[in-house]
Protein backbone atom coordinates (compact mmCIF):
# COMPACT_ATOMS: atom_id res chain seq x y z
CA UNK A 1 0.00 0.00 0.00
CA UNK A 2 2.84 2.40 0.86
CA UNK A 3 4.43 1.83 -2.55
CA UNK A 4 1.11 2.46 -4.33
CA UNK A 5 0.62 5.86 -2.77
CA UNK A 6 4.29 6.78 -3.18
CA UNK A 7 3.83 6.26 -6.93
CA UNK A 8 0.69 8.38 -6.88
CA UNK A 9 2.43 11.18 -4.96
CA UNK A 10 5.41 11.22 -7.34
CA UNK A 11 3.11 11.18 -10.38
CA UNK A 12 1.04 14.07 -9.04
CA UNK A 13 4.18 16.07 -8.25
CA UNK A 14 5.60 15.45 -11.74
CA UNK A 15 2.37 16.62 -13.37
CA UNK A 16 2.28 19.74 -11.21
CA UNK A 17 5.86 20.64 -12.14
CA UNK A 18 5.48 20.01 -15.88
CA UNK A 19 2.11 21.68 -16.56
CA UNK A 20 1.69 25.31 -15.53
CA UNK A 21 -0.77 28.16 -16.01
CA UNK A 22 0.79 30.54 -18.52
CA UNK A 23 -0.25 34.16 -19.11
CA UNK A 24 -1.35 34.83 -22.71
CA UNK A 25 -2.62 37.83 -24.64
CA UNK A 26 -4.76 37.98 -27.78
CA UNK A 27 -5.43 40.94 -30.03
CA UNK A 28 -9.17 40.71 -30.43
CA UNK A 29 -11.14 43.33 -32.33
CA UNK A 30 -8.40 45.89 -31.77
CA UNK A 31 -8.02 45.27 -28.03
CA UNK A 32 -5.30 43.31 -26.25
CA UNK A 33 -7.12 40.73 -24.13
CA UNK A 34 -5.58 38.62 -21.35
CA UNK A 35 -6.11 35.00 -20.36
CA UNK A 36 -4.37 32.23 -18.45
CA UNK A 37 -3.74 28.94 -20.25
CA UNK A 38 -3.11 25.49 -18.78
CA UNK A 39 -2.15 22.74 -21.24
CA UNK A 40 -1.72 19.20 -19.85
CA UNK A 41 1.41 17.35 -20.80
CA UNK A 42 -0.52 14.46 -22.32
CA UNK A 43 -3.98 12.93 -22.66
CA UNK A 44 -4.73 9.18 -22.63
CA UNK A 45 -7.00 9.22 -25.69
CA UNK A 46 -5.16 11.93 -27.59
CA UNK A 47 -7.89 14.59 -27.43
CA UNK A 48 -8.45 17.03 -24.60
CA UNK A 49 -11.59 18.60 -23.14
CA UNK A 50 -11.56 22.38 -22.63
CA UNK A 51 -13.03 24.30 -19.71
CA UNK A 52 -13.32 28.10 -19.53
CA UNK A 53 -13.36 29.57 -16.00
CA UNK A 54 -14.86 33.06 -15.71
CA UNK A 55 -14.05 35.35 -12.77
CA UNK A 56 -16.42 37.67 -10.93
CA UNK A 57 -16.80 41.46 -11.11
CA UNK A 58 -13.48 43.20 -10.51
CA UNK A 59 -11.50 39.96 -10.70
CA UNK A 60 -8.48 39.03 -12.79
CA UNK A 61 -7.64 35.92 -14.73
CA UNK A 62 -4.44 35.36 -12.75
CA UNK A 63 -6.12 35.56 -9.34
CA UNK A 64 -9.07 33.37 -10.34
CA UNK A 65 -6.82 30.77 -11.94
CA UNK A 66 -4.47 30.52 -8.95
CA UNK A 67 -7.36 30.61 -6.50
CA UNK A 68 -9.35 27.74 -7.99
CA UNK A 69 -6.62 25.28 -9.06
CA UNK A 70 -9.14 23.45 -11.24
CA UNK A 71 -6.27 21.34 -12.58
CA UNK A 72 -6.38 19.42 -9.29
CA UNK A 73 -9.63 17.75 -10.44
CA UNK A 74 -9.02 17.88 -14.21
CA UNK A 75 -5.26 17.49 -14.80
CA UNK A 76 -5.82 16.19 -18.36
CA UNK A 77 -8.02 19.09 -19.49
CA UNK A 78 -7.10 22.34 -21.17
CA UNK A 79 -8.05 25.06 -18.69
CA UNK A 80 -8.56 28.64 -19.90
CA UNK A 81 -9.18 31.55 -17.54
CA UNK A 82 -9.99 34.69 -19.59
CA UNK A 83 -10.15 38.23 -18.25
CA UNK A 84 -12.99 40.71 -18.78
CA UNK A 85 -12.49 44.39 -19.60
CA UNK A 86 -13.05 47.30 -17.23
CA UNK A 87 -16.52 48.76 -16.88
CA UNK A 88 -17.27 52.38 -16.03
CA UNK A 89 -20.60 53.61 -14.68
CA UNK A 90 -21.02 57.38 -14.27
CA UNK A 91 -17.20 57.77 -14.29
CA UNK A 92 -16.82 55.11 -11.60
CA UNK A 93 -14.47 52.26 -12.51
CA UNK A 94 -16.10 48.99 -11.38
CA UNK A 95 -13.18 46.83 -12.51
CA UNK A 96 -13.32 43.96 -14.97
CA UNK A 97 -16.90 43.09 -15.97
CA UNK A 98 -18.32 40.61 -18.48
CA UNK A 99 -20.78 41.72 -21.15
CA UNK A 100 -23.37 39.34 -19.75
CA UNK A 101 -26.49 41.48 -19.86
CA UNK A 102 -26.08 42.49 -16.21
CA UNK A 103 -27.71 45.80 -15.40
CA UNK A 104 -30.66 47.67 -13.97
CA UNK A 105 -33.29 49.72 -15.80
CA UNK A 106 -33.66 52.29 -13.03
CA UNK A 107 -30.07 53.39 -13.61
CA UNK A 108 -30.10 52.72 -17.37
CA UNK A 109 -27.03 50.53 -16.89
CA UNK A 110 -26.09 47.47 -18.97
CA UNK A 111 -22.48 46.72 -18.08
CA UNK A 112 -20.05 46.59 -21.03
CA UNK A 113 -22.89 46.04 -23.50
CA UNK A 114 -20.60 47.20 -26.33
CA UNK A 115 -17.97 44.50 -25.63
CA UNK A 116 -17.94 41.21 -27.57
CA UNK A 117 -16.86 38.88 -24.77
CA UNK A 118 -18.57 35.83 -26.27
CA UNK A 119 -16.56 36.37 -29.46
CA UNK A 120 -13.37 36.64 -27.42
CA UNK A 121 -14.02 33.34 -25.65
CA UNK A 122 -14.82 31.55 -28.92
CA UNK A 123 -11.73 33.08 -30.56
CA UNK A 124 -9.59 31.48 -27.84
CA UNK A 125 -11.37 28.18 -28.46
CA UNK A 126 -10.69 28.42 -32.21
CA UNK A 127 -7.01 29.06 -31.48
CA UNK A 128 -6.86 25.99 -29.24
CA UNK A 129 -8.51 23.85 -31.91
CA UNK A 130 -5.88 25.03 -34.40
CA UNK A 131 -2.92 24.35 -32.12
CA UNK A 132 -3.98 21.31 -30.08
CA UNK A 133 -5.96 18.10 -30.34
CA UNK A 134 -9.15 19.43 -28.74
CA UNK A 135 -12.20 17.31 -28.01
CA UNK A 136 -14.72 19.71 -29.56
CA UNK A 137 -17.59 17.69 -28.08
CA UNK A 138 -16.29 18.39 -24.57
CA UNK A 139 -16.14 22.18 -24.23
CA UNK A 140 -17.38 23.57 -20.90
CA UNK A 141 -17.84 26.96 -19.22
CA UNK A 142 -17.99 27.65 -15.48
CA UNK A 143 -18.08 30.98 -13.70
CA UNK A 144 -18.48 32.75 -10.38
CA UNK A 145 -20.82 35.69 -9.74
CA UNK A 146 -20.63 37.83 -12.88
CA UNK A 147 -18.75 34.95 -14.46
CA UNK A 148 -21.84 32.85 -13.71
CA UNK A 149 -23.97 35.36 -15.60
CA UNK A 150 -21.56 35.11 -18.53
CA UNK A 151 -21.65 31.30 -18.37
CA UNK A 152 -25.43 31.42 -18.78
CA UNK A 153 -25.08 33.81 -21.72
CA UNK A 154 -22.67 31.40 -23.42
CA UNK A 155 -25.15 28.57 -22.85
CA UNK A 156 -28.03 30.59 -24.26
CA UNK A 157 -26.21 31.76 -27.37
CA UNK A 158 -23.70 29.00 -28.13
CA UNK A 159 -25.21 25.61 -27.29
CA UNK A 160 -23.83 24.42 -30.64
CA UNK A 161 -20.26 24.70 -29.34
CA UNK A 162 -20.59 24.17 -25.59
CA UNK A 163 -21.61 20.90 -23.96
CA UNK A 164 -22.38 22.17 -20.45
CA UNK A 165 -22.09 25.16 -18.13
CA UNK A 166 -21.94 25.64 -14.37
CA UNK A 167 -22.76 28.95 -12.70
CA UNK A 168 -21.90 29.73 -9.09
CA UNK A 169 -23.71 32.69 -7.48
CA UNK A 170 -24.56 34.16 -10.88
CA UNK A 171 -27.81 33.85 -12.84
CA UNK A 172 -29.22 35.20 -16.13
CA UNK A 173 -28.68 38.92 -16.70
CA UNK A 174 -31.62 41.32 -16.77
CA UNK A 175 -30.75 42.40 -20.33
CA UNK A 176 -30.03 38.87 -21.58
CA UNK A 177 -33.13 37.48 -23.28
CA UNK A 178 -33.73 33.82 -22.50
CA UNK A 179 -33.83 32.59 -26.08
CA UNK A 180 -31.53 29.52 -26.14
CA UNK A 181 -30.12 28.29 -29.44
CA UNK A 182 -30.28 24.66 -28.31
CA UNK A 183 -30.55 22.27 -25.39
CA UNK A 184 -27.55 22.21 -23.10
CA UNK A 185 -26.61 20.71 -19.72
CA UNK A 186 -26.68 23.35 -16.99
CA UNK A 187 -25.72 23.44 -13.31
CA UNK A 188 -26.50 26.25 -10.89
CA UNK A 189 -25.07 26.64 -7.37
CA UNK A 190 -26.36 29.37 -5.06
CA UNK A 191 -26.37 30.22 -1.36
CA UNK A 192 -29.64 31.17 0.31
CA UNK A 193 -27.86 33.90 2.33
CA UNK A 194 -26.06 35.46 -0.64
CA UNK A 195 -26.11 39.25 -0.05
CA UNK A 196 -24.31 40.14 -3.29
CA UNK A 197 -26.55 38.35 -5.79
CA UNK A 198 -29.60 37.43 -3.74
CA UNK A 199 -31.02 33.92 -3.93
CA UNK A 200 -34.59 35.15 -4.37
CA UNK A 201 -34.30 37.69 -7.18
CA UNK A 202 -30.65 38.45 -8.02
CA UNK A 203 -30.77 41.82 -6.29
CA UNK A 204 -28.14 43.60 -4.28
CA UNK A 205 -28.35 46.62 -2.02
CA UNK A 206 -25.91 49.37 -1.14
CA UNK A 207 -25.90 52.77 0.54
CA UNK A 208 -25.40 55.93 -1.50
CA UNK A 209 -25.72 59.45 -0.07
CA UNK A 210 -27.50 58.11 3.03
CA UNK A 211 -29.99 56.21 0.90
CA UNK A 212 -30.41 52.44 0.60
CA UNK A 213 -30.49 51.50 -3.08
CA UNK A 214 -31.54 48.06 -4.35
CA UNK A 215 -30.81 46.92 -7.89
CA UNK A 216 -32.32 43.90 -9.64
CA UNK A 217 -29.80 42.64 -12.19
CA UNK A 218 -31.12 39.23 -13.23
CA UNK A 219 -33.24 36.19 -12.47
CA UNK A 220 -33.43 34.52 -9.06
CA UNK A 221 -31.69 31.23 -8.37
CA UNK A 222 -34.78 29.01 -8.55
CA UNK A 223 -36.18 30.97 -11.50
CA UNK A 224 -32.91 30.35 -13.37
CA UNK A 225 -33.09 26.61 -12.71
CA UNK A 226 -36.73 26.44 -13.76
CA UNK A 227 -36.06 28.31 -17.01
CA UNK A 228 -33.41 25.77 -18.01
CA UNK A 229 -35.40 22.79 -16.70
CA UNK A 230 -38.43 23.77 -18.75
CA UNK A 231 -36.43 24.55 -21.86
CA UNK A 232 -34.56 21.25 -21.66
CA UNK A 233 -37.94 19.52 -21.12
CA UNK A 234 -36.68 17.76 -18.03
CA UNK A 235 -39.01 15.86 -15.74
CA UNK A 236 -40.68 17.89 -13.00
CA UNK A 237 -39.61 15.50 -10.22
CA UNK A 238 -35.93 15.83 -9.33
CA UNK A 239 -33.52 13.24 -8.04
CA UNK A 240 -32.71 14.70 -4.61
CA UNK A 241 -29.34 14.15 -2.96
CA UNK A 242 -28.39 15.56 0.45
CA UNK A 243 -24.67 15.85 1.05
CA UNK A 244 -23.40 14.55 4.38
CA UNK A 245 -23.13 17.34 6.96
CA UNK A 246 -19.76 16.59 8.53
CA UNK A 247 -18.00 19.96 8.64
CA UNK A 248 -18.72 22.58 11.28
CA UNK A 249 -19.36 25.33 8.73
CA UNK A 250 -23.00 26.18 9.43
CA UNK A 251 -23.94 25.07 5.91
CA UNK A 252 -25.90 22.22 4.39
CA UNK A 253 -25.92 21.30 0.70
CA UNK A 254 -28.84 19.87 -1.28
CA UNK A 255 -28.70 18.76 -4.92
CA UNK A 256 -31.71 18.58 -7.25
CA UNK A 257 -31.10 16.83 -10.57
CA UNK A 258 -33.63 17.06 -13.41
CA UNK A 259 -33.31 14.95 -16.55
CA UNK A 260 -34.88 14.68 -19.98
CA UNK A 261 -35.16 10.91 -20.33
CA UNK A 262 -35.31 11.13 -24.13
CA UNK A 263 -32.34 13.41 -24.84
CA UNK A 264 -30.34 12.85 -21.66
CA UNK A 265 -30.01 16.62 -21.08
CA UNK A 266 -29.80 17.67 -17.45
CA UNK A 267 -30.46 20.66 -15.26
CA UNK A 268 -28.84 20.39 -11.83
CA UNK A 269 -29.25 22.73 -8.87
CA UNK A 270 -27.15 22.76 -5.69
CA UNK A 271 -28.89 24.77 -2.99
CA UNK A 272 -26.53 25.95 -0.26
CA UNK A 273 -28.50 26.58 2.91
CA UNK A 274 -27.02 29.61 4.73
CA UNK A 275 -24.44 29.90 1.97
CA UNK A 276 -23.04 33.33 1.10
CA UNK A 277 -21.36 34.74 -2.01
CA UNK A 278 -18.46 32.31 -2.07
CA UNK A 279 -16.81 29.37 -3.86
CA UNK A 280 -16.71 26.62 -1.24
CA UNK A 281 -13.98 23.97 -1.07
CA UNK A 282 -13.69 20.50 0.34
CA UNK A 283 -11.11 21.31 3.00
CA UNK A 284 -13.47 23.55 4.99
CA UNK A 285 -16.88 22.53 3.67
CA UNK A 286 -18.94 19.41 3.06
CA UNK A 287 -18.50 19.69 -0.70
CA UNK A 288 -15.88 21.02 -3.07
CA UNK A 289 -17.29 23.09 -5.93
CA UNK A 290 -14.47 22.12 -8.31
CA UNK A 291 -15.18 18.44 -7.76
CA UNK A 292 -18.95 18.77 -8.12
CA UNK A 293 -18.61 20.80 -11.33
CA UNK A 294 -16.11 18.32 -12.77
CA UNK A 295 -18.42 15.41 -11.92
CA UNK A 296 -21.36 17.17 -13.58
CA UNK A 297 -19.34 17.95 -16.70
CA UNK A 298 -18.29 14.29 -16.98
CA UNK A 299 -21.83 12.94 -16.51
CA UNK A 300 -21.63 11.68 -12.94
CA UNK A 301 -24.69 12.59 -10.87
CA UNK A 302 -24.85 12.23 -7.09
CA UNK A 303 -27.49 9.74 -6.01
CA UNK A 304 -27.66 8.06 -9.40
CA UNK A 305 -26.34 4.51 -9.67
CA UNK A 306 -26.46 4.39 -13.45
CA UNK A 307 -23.04 5.87 -14.14
CA UNK A 308 -22.30 5.60 -17.84
CA UNK A 309 -20.20 2.60 -18.85
CA UNK A 310 -18.57 3.78 -22.05
CA UNK A 311 -15.49 1.59 -22.00
CA UNK A 312 -12.08 2.80 -23.10
CA UNK A 313 -10.25 0.59 -25.58
CA UNK A 314 -7.89 -0.48 -22.81
CA UNK A 315 -9.64 -0.43 -19.47
CA UNK A 316 -10.07 -3.48 -17.28
CA UNK A 317 -10.27 -4.28 -13.58
CA UNK A 318 -9.38 -7.53 -11.82
CA UNK A 319 -10.08 -9.49 -9.74
CA UNK A 320 -13.79 -8.77 -9.81
CA UNK A 321 -15.31 -9.40 -7.31
CA UNK A 322 -12.37 -8.18 -5.24
CA UNK A 323 -11.60 -8.31 -1.54
CA UNK A 324 -8.63 -6.13 -0.55
CA UNK A 325 -6.82 -5.15 -3.76
CA UNK A 326 -8.17 -4.32 -7.21
CA UNK A 327 -5.91 -3.92 -10.25
CA UNK A 328 -6.83 -1.35 -12.91
CA UNK A 329 -5.34 -1.60 -16.39
CA UNK A 330 -5.51 1.46 -18.68
CA UNK A 331 -3.41 3.21 -21.31
CA UNK A 332 -1.49 4.99 -18.54
CA UNK A 333 -1.45 8.68 -17.53
CA UNK A 334 -4.91 8.25 -16.10
CA UNK A 335 -7.09 9.86 -13.44
CA UNK A 336 -8.80 7.04 -11.52
CA UNK A 337 -11.76 7.38 -9.17
CA UNK A 338 -14.02 4.97 -7.33
CA UNK A 339 -17.68 5.85 -6.66
CA UNK A 340 -20.19 3.95 -4.56
CA UNK A 341 -23.63 2.96 -5.82
CA UNK A 342 -25.13 6.32 -4.82
CA UNK A 343 -22.57 8.27 -6.86
CA UNK A 344 -20.41 9.41 -3.93
CA UNK A 345 -16.70 9.56 -4.69
CA UNK A 346 -14.71 7.25 -2.37
CA UNK A 347 -11.16 7.35 -3.75
CA UNK A 348 -9.24 9.31 -6.40
CA UNK A 349 -5.67 8.82 -7.60
CA UNK A 350 -3.55 9.80 -10.60
CA UNK A 351 -1.21 7.28 -12.19
CA UNK A 352 1.09 6.94 -15.20
CA UNK A 353 1.28 3.14 -14.81
CA UNK A 354 -0.48 0.85 -17.27
CA UNK A 355 -1.56 -1.30 -14.31
CA UNK A 356 -2.33 0.27 -10.94
CA UNK A 357 -3.10 -1.61 -7.74
CA UNK A 358 -5.59 0.09 -5.42
CA UNK A 359 -6.05 -0.83 -1.77
CA UNK A 360 -9.80 -1.27 -1.12
CA UNK A 361 -9.51 -3.02 2.23
CA UNK A 362 -11.08 -0.02 3.99
CA UNK A 363 -14.19 -0.08 1.78
CA UNK A 364 -17.37 -2.00 2.76
CA UNK A 365 -18.78 -4.82 0.66
CA UNK A 366 -21.05 -3.68 -2.14
CA UNK A 367 -21.32 -2.36 -5.68
CA UNK A 368 -18.92 0.37 -6.87
CA UNK A 369 -17.85 2.00 -10.12
CA UNK A 370 -14.22 2.44 -11.14
CA UNK A 371 -13.98 5.48 -13.41
CA UNK A 372 -11.07 6.34 -15.70
CA UNK A 373 -11.40 9.75 -17.36
CA UNK A 374 -15.19 9.57 -17.45
CA UNK A 375 -15.44 5.89 -18.43
CA UNK A 376 -16.63 3.38 -15.86
CA UNK A 377 -16.70 -0.29 -15.00
CA UNK A 378 -18.62 -1.98 -12.21
CA UNK A 379 -16.68 -3.37 -9.27
CA UNK A 380 -18.07 -5.68 -6.61
CA UNK A 381 -16.33 -5.86 -3.25
CA UNK A 382 -17.04 -9.11 -1.45
CA UNK A 383 -15.16 -10.78 1.38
Amino acid sequence: MKRIFTIVALTTMALALSAQHVARTMNFEGTSRKYMEYIPTSSPDGSMPVVFLLHGLGGTCADFSSGLHFENVAPKWIIITPEATNANVYSINLGAAWAAGVGDESLSVNLNSNVNDEGFILAILDTLITNYNVDTDSVFVAGFSMGGFMSNKMAIKHADRIKAIASVSGTIGHYQAFEPTGNINTMHIHGTADETISYADASFSFSYMNQEITLHVGTGAEETVNLWRNYNECGAEPLVYNFEDTKNDGLTFEQYSYKNENTGKRTVFIKVNNGTHDWYNGSSNDIDYNTEIYKFFTGKINGESGIETNMAEKFSIYPNPAANIVNVTTDGNTELAIFNATGKEIKRISTNESTTSIDISDMPNGLYFVVANGRAQKLTIAR
